[in-house]
C-alpha cells in the first residue's frame, strides 16, 4: 500500500516581485500605449464585446508604409 504524503498546513511564502515586473502593469503582447492610433470596439453577432487596437507597429514581413497611404500596394511600386 502507498505511502500518504503529509499535509501541508503551512502557507506559502510570498514572492518578491522584480522592479521590472512591478513597473509594467500592461499584459504581455499588448502594444505600447503611444503605438496606438485607434480603439474600434466590435460586438459580435453573440453579442460579445471586442476591442480592435489599430497601431503603428509593424512585423518585418509586412509591407513597407508610406505616409500618404497607409500600406504600399504591390502594383504600385515603379521600377526606372
Amino acid at each position: 500500500m502507498p505511502k500518504r504524503r503529509a499535509k501541508r498546513t503551512g502557507r506559502l511564502k510570498p514572492r518578491k516581485k522584480s522592479a521590472a515586473r512591478v513597473e509594467t502593469s500592461r499584459a504581455t503582447g499588448l502594444p505600447a500605449k503611444d503605438s496606438v492610433r485607434e480603439v474600434v470596439t466590435f460586438i459580435s453577432p453573440h453579442k460579445k464585446r471586442y476591442l480592435i487596437l489599430k497601431t503603428t507597429e509593424t512585423d518585418a514581413y509586412d509591407p513597407p508604409m508610406t505616409r500618404q497611404n497607409g500600406p504600399a500596394d504591390e502594383g504600385s511600386k515603379s521600377t526606372a
